[in-house]
């Protein structure tokens, strides 16, 4: 789309639909190129489905433009170490705390109907082109959201050490990991060696420390790693990266690699890169899927059993995950 085809759109907006422009047409763009009180959203239509790269709609308010946040979670897919009440309680506080002092952010809406609860606030702004009014809101909107990212964080941390504890958890060196990762004999064990093992890993590798380990019904575990990397390759990526292990008697397959590949979509777009973790390896039907999804920001990444033993016998994880993400990368 360019911006032609952008005007054209908006220009034929009503206030009740948004449109959705990707970003890359938004400078060429100013405020007097909307009618007044219609709005747009921020993202891709590939499919018939709508990639939004940020959780809110810009709106024309006269000669001003405004950033409506939109955070609305349903309990049931909501995987924060923080209730999700807490974690949008906090969220609300901190936007009211923002209004006092800067008188730029306000509560629009709220409502918990038992299953979803919903936030919304908007974000003014005195930018009149598109593209740096969206910079302006987007930067404000990560602001008041800090607060509530660095508490859940925080409580994964306090969990992940209390369950360590629990558990035993480090007391084994990687070695005999290793081997009880091959010998285990049921799910359980199976599934907390590996899960163990990877997660002192992702220690290993600099600016990046396991904030929250998940041990599902089905024993796939979710590992979520806090990313500081200052490696230029993870430095681009999300402030999360998930990783999630399958020590199965088989190789791990396409549906895998889907699923999981949703599970870093919906981690509040904090997340862009993910391990998908197979002991025994993957089918052939993972590189068609990943070659599918090229031209998407999120990237998985395979690591197999064989990256995990070079990677504890030459002490080189940090290695093994840049040449993985390089592999991924080319494809």
């Amino acid at each position: 789309m360019n911006a032609a085809q952008a005007r054209q759109i908006l220009q034929g907006l009503d206030e009740d639909e948004p449109a959705v422009l990707p970003v890359s047409v938004l400078k060429n763009l100013n405020v007097n190129d909307i009618p007044d009180g219609c709005g747009f959203q921020i993202g891709t239509i590939e499919d018939r489905m709508h990639k939004i790269d940020w959780n809110g709609t810009i709106y024309r308010r006269g000669p001003n433009l405004v950033g409506e946040a939109d955070h609305t979670w349903t309990r049931k897919y909501w995987y924060s170490p923080i209730g999700l009440e807490q974690y949008l309680d906090l969220v609300r506080r901190a936007v009211e705390a923002r209004q006092k002092s800067c008188g730029d952010v306000a509560i629009t809406y709220q409502d918990d109907d038992g299953a979803y609860i919903v936030l919304r606030f908007e974000i003014m702004t005195t930018e009149t082109n598109l593209g740096l009014a969206y910079a302006a809101i987007v930067k404000v909107s990560h602001q008041v959201e800090e607060a509530a990212n660095a508490a859940s964080d925080e409580i994964g941390e306090r969990i992940s050490e209390i369950a360590s504890r629990l558990s035993g958890w480090g007391s084994e060196n990687l070695d005999t990991l290793v081997d009880s990762v091959e010998t285990a004999s049921t799910n359980q064990d199976k599934g907390r060696s590996l899960e163990e093992l990877c997660s002192r890993l992702f220690e290993t590798v600099d600016g990046m420390s396991v904030t929250q380990r998940i041990l599902t019904e089905t024993e796939e575990i979710d590992i979520s790693i806090a990313n500081g990397s200052e490696d230029s390759r993870f430095k681009r990526e999300g402030a999360i990266i998930l990783a999630e292990c399958k020590n199965w008697s088989g190789k791990c397959g396409k549906n895998e690699f889907v699923v999981f590949r949703s599970k870093v979509e919906n981690r509040s777009r904090r997340a862009t890169l993910g391990f998908l973790i197979s002991w025994n390896g993957f089918t052939e039907t993972i590189t068609k899927e990943m070659l599918r999804g090229s031209r998407e920001e999120i990237l998985i990444v395979p690591l197999t059993g064989n990256d995990l033993r070079e990677a504890v016998r030459n002490m080189n994880f940090s290695q093994i995950l840049t040449k993985a993400w390089d592999k991924a990368v080319s494809l």
